[in-house]
C-alpha cells in the first residue's frame, strides 16, 4: 500500500474530509482537486518536490498530488528564511515547488534572488507557474534517488552545511498508521484537530494520515494557538481528538476557567518535549471528560513510538508509556548490551517503522540503525511493568514548544557574523515554552559588538525561534582536548 491509496479508497466518498476556515470538504472534493493538478504536473519530471505551503486545504491537496505522482514530498517550513529556501531546494535537488497565492510572489522573488533553477506550481492558478532558468547549480553533493519505496523525506536537520532530512517509505508511515490506530482504538467517526504545523512527523502521520486511512475527518485550525479559541473549535467542530505539545497544555492551564467539559473529546495527545507534573496533573483536572494521552517518539520512528494510555496517567505519572503495537522498545548500554530494568541507558526502537535512513548521510544512517535498532540518542529507564521514563538526552537537541532545534545550527550562523570568532549555543529553561536557545560568543580581538547586533543578525538568518533569547560576550569558550566544544559548561 502507498500513501496516495490512503486518499484513493475514499475517493468516492462524499464524507467530509477537511474543515478548513468553516469550508468543508469531502474525499470526493480533495480527490478531484488532486486530479485535476497531477494532470498538469505530472509534464515537470522532478522527483522529489517541495511544498511550501501552510496548514490548510491546499497543504492536504499539495501533498495528495505528489503522492500521486509516485514522487517524494518534500515539505519546507513556510517561516523558513531566503538562505534556508535555497539550502533545502540544492541539498533536495529540487527542480519543483509547489504553493498557492499565498506565497508565490515571496518564493518568486526568493528564486530570482538565488539564481535557482526552478519551476514554482501555484495550486491558486495553475496557469501562473513561475520558471525561472536560473544560473546556479547549488547542488550539495552527488545527485542521489531516495528510491521508490520513499514517500516523504522530513526535516532533522545538524547544521546549516550539513542538513539531514529522514527518508520514511511508505510502509514505515503505513505501519505507524495501524499501530496508532490499534493503540487508540481510532475508527471512521474520530474526527481531530490540527494544531501544529502538518510538516510535524507527529502530525503528519499520528492525525493527517492516520484520520484519512480511516476516512475520518480533520479539522485544520487556522492562526496563532489560542486557548479560548482553540476550545471553541473543538466544541463546535465536534472533535474527538487532538495533539498538542507542552507549552499549548501551560497556557491552557493558565487560563481563567477551572474545567472544560468537552464530552466528545475522547483524546488529548501530547508529546514533543518535557512536561512537570504539576501542568499535566491540572490538565487532567481541568478536562475531566477527555483522556489525557502522553506520547514519545522521533521523526526516524515515523514517528510514534509509545503512549501512556489515560487508565495509566496517574499511577505511572512521569512515564511516557508502552510501545505502541509493532513496535519494540529496549535500553542498551555504551556497549550495545541491553541492561536491566530500571537501568538507565539509551532508548532504542525496533519495527517496521523505523526510517529508512538519512537522504544522503548513509555514513550517518549506519550509526544510527545498527543490526536494525534505532538509536534515539535518548536516555531512559523501563520498569518491571514495561513503562518507559525519559531521564535525559545524550543529544544536544533544544525542544522549544515542540519544535527541535539543534545548536550547531545557530552557532554556524553566528560565526559567520564578521566579528564573531567562536560561538556555543545551549538551551535555558523557559515557563512556557520548556526550552528557550542562549549562546556565547568570542569576537575578534578590538572589535565591538553589542547583543542586539547579534540578535538583529540572527534573525536575518534563523527562525524565530532558533534566535538565542539570551547571548553573552565572554573571552572564551571551554573546549575538549580534541578542540570540540565543551557541552553543558555550567548553564
Amino acid at each position: 500500500m502507498k500513501i496516495k491509496d490512503v486518499l484513493h479508497k475514499n475517493r468516492n466518498s462524499n464524507k467530509i474530509a477537511v474543515i478548513y476556515k468553516d469550508c468543508k470538504y469531502t474525499y470526493n472534493d480533495i480527490y478531484n482537486q488532486v486530479v485535476l493538478h497531477t494532470g498538469q504536473l505530472i509534464n515537470f519530471k522532478s522527483r522529489n518536490v517541495g511544498i511550501f505551503v501552510q496548514n490548510s486545504v491546499n497543504y492536504v491537496i499539495a501533498y495528495f498530488s505528489v503522492a500521486y505522482l509516485d514522487r517524494v514530498i518534500i515539505p519546507i517550513d513556510v517561516n523558513s528564511r531566503l538562505e534556508q529556501i535555497l539550502r533545502t531546494i540544492a541539498y533536495c535537488e529540487l527542480e519543483l515547488v509547489i504553493t498557492d497565492n499565498q506565497y508565490f510572489e515571496y518564493l518568486s522573488k526568493v528564486m530570482e534572488e538565488g539564481k535557482q533553477k526552478i519551476v514554482l506550481y501555484n495550486l491558486d492558478n495553475p496557469e501562473r507557474c513561475y520558471i525561472y532558468e536560473g544560473t546556479k547549480e547549488g547542488k550539495i553533493g552527488e545527485k542521489v534517488d531516495p528510491g521508490e519505496d520513499v514517500a516523504i523525506m522530513l526535516h532533522t536537520s545538524g547544521t546549516t552545511s550539513n542538513p539531514k532530512k529522514v527518508m520514511l517509505t511508505h510502509d514505515n508511515l503505513i505501519s505507524n498508521i495501524k499501530s496508532n490506530i490499534e493503540s487508540l482504538a481510532l475508527t471512521e467517526n474520530d474526527r481531530s484537530l490540527i494544531v501544529l504545523p502538518m510538516y510535524f512527523g507527529y502530525c503528519n502521520t499520528s492525525q493527517f494520515l492516520t484520520h484519512f486511512y480511516l476516512g475520518g475527518s480533520i479539522v485544520i485550525y487556522d492562526g496563532t494557538f489560542v486557548p479560548r479559541r482553540f476550545i471553541f473549535y473543538i466544541e463546535k467542530y465536534m472533535c474527538t481528538n487532538t495533539t498538542c505539545v507542552p507549552s499549548m497544555l501551560y497556557l491552557l492551564v493558565k487560563g481563567n476557567r477551572s474545567r472544560y467539559e468537552l464530552p466528545l473529546l475522547r483524546y488529548l495527545c501530547f508529546g514533543g518535549g518535557n512536561i512537570s507534573n504539576e501542568i499535566l496533573l491540572k490538565t487532567i483536572d481541568m478536562l475531566p471528560n477527555t483522556g489525557i494521552v502522553q506520547t514519545y517518539g522521533q521523526t526516524e520512528a515515523s514517528p510514534r513510538v509509545t503512549c501512556l494510555l489515560p487508565e495509566d496517567s496517574l499511577r505511572k505519572l512521569g512515564s511516557v508509556g508502552k510501545p505502541i503495537p509493532g513496535v519494540s522498545v529496549k535500553i542498551f548500554d555504551e556497549h550495545n548490551m541491553e541492561v536491566n530494568e530500571g537501568v538507565e541507558g539509551e532508548i532504542v526502537v525496533r519495527g517496521k517503522n523505523v526510517m529508512k535512513g538519512y537522504y544522503k548521510h548513509q555514513d550517518i544512517t549506519e550509526k544510527v540503525i545498527v543490526d536494525g535498532w534505532l538509536h534515539t540518542g535518548d536516555i531512559g529507564r523501563i520498569d518491571s511493568e514495561g513503562y518507559l521514563y525519559i531521564v535525559g538526552r545524550i543529544k544536544n537537541i533544544i525542544i522549544s514548544g515542540g519544535l527541535n532545534i539543534y545548536p550547531e545550527e545557530i552557532e554556524e550562523v553566528l560565526r559567520t557574523h564578521p566579528s564573531i570568532a567562536e560561538a556555543y549555543v545551549f538551551s535555558k529553561k523557559h515557563v512556557l515554552l520548556g526550552e528557550v536557545p542562549a549562546a556565547r560568543v568570542v569576537t575578534y580581538k578590538d572589535e565591538k559588538l553589542n547583543v542586539k547586533e547579534i540578535q538583529k543578525y540572527c534573525k536575518k538568518k534563523l527562525e524565530i525561534q532558533k534566535v538565542p533569547s539570551v547571548i553573552e560576550i565572554v573571552d572564551k569558550i571551554e573546549k575538549t582536548y580534541s578542540g570540540k566544544i565543551r557541552r553543558n559548561q555550567n548553564e
